[in-house]
């Protein structure tokens, strides 16, 4: 004998998830545009050399400069509608990403646009030492909060 109501027991949780799933695609989406827009900005190679894959992390840095990151927040669009159970990676190879996440640039400053061993780009996000890693503690925080 079939349980009475299964069917709306079913639908609502088909929309439990696909409701999941547009919020954490938002928190990906967001959250990954905001790593690419707080990125510190030279030439504007580091900005626009941010890779969104799924599967595995990109092994890609070839793109050109630009001030805007554009080809980094266009990357953002290729991301799978479904995000429930795939691994999404942003990924950015350039050799000196890590010491503008980490530090790491002379301290005391030789020139004018680092401090304290870090970009001075960083200060207006508050966030003098690493604006990836606190944009993913706000991201983990967002998805907690489901």
């Amino acid at each position: 004998m079939p349980i009475k109501g299964m069917d709306n027991v079913k639908k609502a949780i088909a929309k439990t998830k696909a409701d999941s799933n547009i919020r954490l695609y938002a928190i990906f989406f967001d959250g990954g545009s905001e790593i690419i827009k707080e990125t510190p900005v030279d030439k504007g190679r580091v900005r626009n050399n941010w890779f969104l894959t799924t599967g595995q992390p990109s092994s890609s840095s070839g793109r050109s400069a630009s001030k805007s990151g554009a080809e980094s927040l266009a990357s953002l669009g290729t991301m799978p509608v479904n995000v429930l159970n795939n691994k999404i990676y942003i990924t950015n190879n350039m050799p000196y990403i890590e010491t503008l996440e980490f530090g790491g640039y002379p301290n005391p400053s030789k020139g004018e646009k680092t401090s304290g061993g870090y970009s001075k780009q960083l200060i207006p996000y508050n966030t003098p030492k690493g604006w990836v890693r606190s944009n993913l503690i706000r991201m983990a925080n967002k998805v907690r909060s489901l």
